[in-house]
């Protein structure tokens, strides 16, 4: 049976901080974006509980869309975590508001 991942933003501004977490809540590692407009000038980084980078890597990102940004989210847990059943959470976390 493959594990299943979620991932989900880590503020609710933005889409580059990402969290992938496994199905019982134990957190696996921070998936942090660059993004340019420049073929293959996008960046990502997977980083550790710890906070060290264990891997990291371009990608050509062509449309700043939801579907897109989910699709590379996805592509990023299965190469780190290969089989697992990735599951992207694409709304940012809601805000407390004040009254």
């Amino acid at each position: 049976m493959s594990d299943k991942i979620h991932v989900q933003r880590v503020s609710p501004f933005g889409t580059y901080d990402w969290r992938a977490v496994r199905s019982d809540g134990d957190p696996l590692f921070e998936i942090r974006l660059q993004i340019s407009s420049m073929l293959n000038g996008s960046r990502y980084f997977v980083i550790s509980p710890r906070g060290e980078v264990v891997r990291h890597g371009t990608f050509n990102f062509g449309v700043g869309n939801h579907d897109e940004i989910a699709q590379v989210l996805a592509a990023i847990v299965t190469t780190v975590a290969p089989g697992s059943e990735v599951d992207v959470e694409i709304d940012p976390p809601h805000r407390a508001s004040g009254s």
